[in-house]
C-alpha cells in the first residue's frame, strides 16, 4: 500500500491555487485522480490526503483519536484562539472540555434564545435601506453576533460591550481581507506569534497586519476584563454560557482557568457568528436565484408565520422548507471545503497508507457534489432534505464523529429563526447587474461583494 496518487505541481504552487480558487482545484483534481488523491503544500513534510469516498469517510469519523488528531490539523488557529480553544484541543482534554460546554447548546437553554434571535434579526431588518442595495452578509454577521454575545454573555446591548463589539467586527473584518487570510494560511503556526509582536512595536505598527493584530489584542483585553468582572459579581441567578462556565466542574471538581475561559468565549464569540452569517447569506442568493423555491418558502413562512408575524419556536417544527433550504445550501455551498485530521501515527484509510505527520482531510465539498449520492448535485433543490436523513458520510457541513460540530443544533436552529423572520417581513429581489462568485474569506467560503441584493417592505 502507499500515498494515492496527486500532481507532481511545485508546492508553493499548489499553495497558491488553494488560496485563490480552492473548489476549482479540488474538482480537477478529483476529476483527474478520483475520490482519494495527495497534495504536497509548503512546508509539511508529508502530504495532504483528500478523500471523498462515503466509506473512507466513515472510517475517518471512527478512527482512534490518538491516531487521527483533529486538534492538532487546526493549528493554523492557535495564535487567534488560543491553546485552550476546543478547536484545538485532542484526546481527553478535548473530552473534558466538550462536556463542559455542551449543555448551553442544546435543548430547553438552545430553544430560549429563540425570541432574542428572532428580535436580533427584526432590529437589523429596522434599519435597512429601502429599495436601495444592500450588501447583506455584513447584517447577517451583525444579527448573528448580536445573538452570539447575548448567548454567552446574557446581554447585547449593554453599553459595557460596545468596545467588545466593535474589536470584534475590525477583527473579523481585518481577518477576512486578503491580507488576514494570507496571514493566516501562510504563517508558519511556529512563527504566528513572532509575526503577531513584530507588529506590535516601532515601525511593525505600519505592517499591513498590524489592525489585525491591534484588534484581535483588543478583543482579548476585553474578554479578559469580562472575565474578571463577572467573577467578582458572581454569577447567582444568571443563566448565560460565560456563568454557566464559571460554575461548572470537570468530573475532578476542577474549575475552567481564565486562559481557557478566554480561549472559549473567543472561540465561541468568532466561530458562533462568522459561519452562521455567511450560511444565511448563500441561503438568501440561492433562493434569488431559484424564483419557484422562494415563492414556495415564503408561502410557507405566511402560512406558519404569517405576513410579518413574528416567528416564535413552536413555528420552528412547521417550516419544513425553511430547514430544507438551510440544509441544501450547506450541500451546496459548504462554509469550509474539508475538515482535517493530523495522523499521529502510520495509519490505513481507503486501502491507502498514510504515514504520520500527514493530514488526513474528509472533503465536504466532494462528497456534497458527488453525482452518484446526489442527483444533478449543482443544482439548488431543496426538496432533497424534506422528510428525509441523510447518510452522514454523505452530508457533513458541521463535521463528523466526536468531533462533530458543538454548535450546530444551535447554529441550525438560529439560521430557521433568522431566515423565516426575514421572509415574513422584507420583499428580497437580486440587485441589478450583480454577479455574486464565491470567495475566500479565512478559512471560510463566502458570497462576493457582501452578496448585494434589494429590500422592500411586506405589506
Amino acid at each position: 500500500m502507499k500515498l494515492p496518487p496527486g500532481p507532481s505541481t511545485q508546492p508553493i504552487v499548489s499553495i497558491v491555487r488553494w488560496l485563490r480558487s480552492p473548489l476549482p482545484m479540488l474538482d480537477e483534481l478529483a476529476a483527474a485522480y478520483g475520490t482519494a488523491f495527495s497534495l504536497r503544500i509548503p512546508r509539511m513534510p508529508e502530504p495532504m490526503v483528500f478523500f471523498s469516498d462515503p466509506a473512507a469517510i466513515k472510517e475517518i469519523w471512527s478512527s482512534d483519536p490518538e491516531t487521527l488528531r483533529a486538534g492538532e490539523a487546526n493549528i493554523i488557529l492557535r495564535a487567534a484562539l488560543g491553546p485552550s480553544s476546543l478547536l484545538l484541543l485532542d484526546g481527553v482534554e478535548h473530552l473534558r472540555e466538550r462536556r463542559l460546554m455542551l449543555p448551553p447548546f442544546h435543548g430547553d437553554r438552545m430553544r430560549a434564545y429563540g425570541a432574542a434571535m428572532r428580535d436580533a434579526t427584526l432590529r437589523e431588518v429596522g434599519r435597512w435601506p429601502i429599495g436601495r442595495t444592500l450588501p447583506v452578509h455584513a447584517s447577517m454577521q451583525a444579527i448573528t453576533l448580536d445573538v452570539i454575545m447575548r448567548t454567552i454573555f446574557g446581554v447585547g446591548d449593554d453599553p459595557e460591550l460596545a468596545p467588545l463589539r466593535d474589536a470584534l467586527v475590525r477583527w473579523t473584518t481585518l481577518g477576512t481581507s486578503r491580507v488576514g487570510t494570507a496571514l493566516l494560511l501562510l504563517t508558519p503556526p511556529e512563527y504566528a506569534q513572532r509575526v503577531q509582536a513584530l507588529a506590535s512595536r516601532g515601525v511593525g505598527r505600519f505592517l499591513p497586519w498590524a489592525p489585525i493584530v491591534r484588534a484581535q489584542r483588543d478583543a482579548d483585553r476585553l474578554v479578559r476584563d469580562i472575565i474578571a468582572q463577572r467573577r467578582r459579581d458572581g454569577t447567582a441567578g444568571r443563566d448565560d454560557v460565560l456563568s454557566m462556565l464559571l460554575d461548572a466542574r470537570d468530573e475532578h471538581g476542577n474549575a475552567m482557568t481564565d486562559d481557557e475561559l478566554r480561549d472559549e468565549m473567543l472561540t465561541l464569540l468568532l466561530a458562533g457568528h462568522e459561519t452562521t452569517a455567511t450560511t444565511l447569506a448563500w441561503a438568501l442568493h440561492h433562493l434569488l436565484a431559484s424564483p419557484a423555491w422562494l415563492a414556495r418558502v415564503r408561502a410557507e413562512v405566511d402560512e406558519v408565520v404569517g405576513v410579518r408575524g413574528l416567528v416564535a419556536s413552536e413555528h420552528l417544527e412547521r417550516l419544513v422548507l425553511v430547514d430544507a433550504t438551510i440544509k441544501e445550501t450547506l450541500r451546496l455551498t459548504p462554509i469550509i471545503p474539508l475538515v482535517a485530521r493530523r495522523v499521529a501515527r502510520p495509519t490505513t484509510i481507503g486501502g491507502y497508507a498514510l504515514p504520520a505527520n500527514s493530514i488526513a482531510c474528509a472533503s465536504i465539498y466532494l462528497v456534497h457534489h458527488r453525482a452518484d449520492l446526489w442527483s444533478e448535485p449543482r443544482r439548488f433543490d431543496p426538496s432533497r432534505f424534506v422528510g428525509k436523513k441523510p447518510d452522514p458520510t454523505h452530508y457533513f457541513p458541521f463535521g463528523g464523529g466526536t468531533r462533530r460540530c458543538l454548535g450546530m443544533a444551535f447554529a441550525s436552529y438560529e439560521m430557521k429563526v433568522v431566515l423565516a423572520s426575514l421572509l415574513a417581513h422584507v420583499d428580497l429581489a437580486p440587485a441589478p447587474g450583480a454577479r455574486v462568485r464565491l470567495v475566500r474569506r479565512g478559512i471560510t467560503l463566502a458570497p462576493s461583494g457582501g452578496m448585494p441584493l434589494i429590500v422592500t417592505r411586506r405589506r
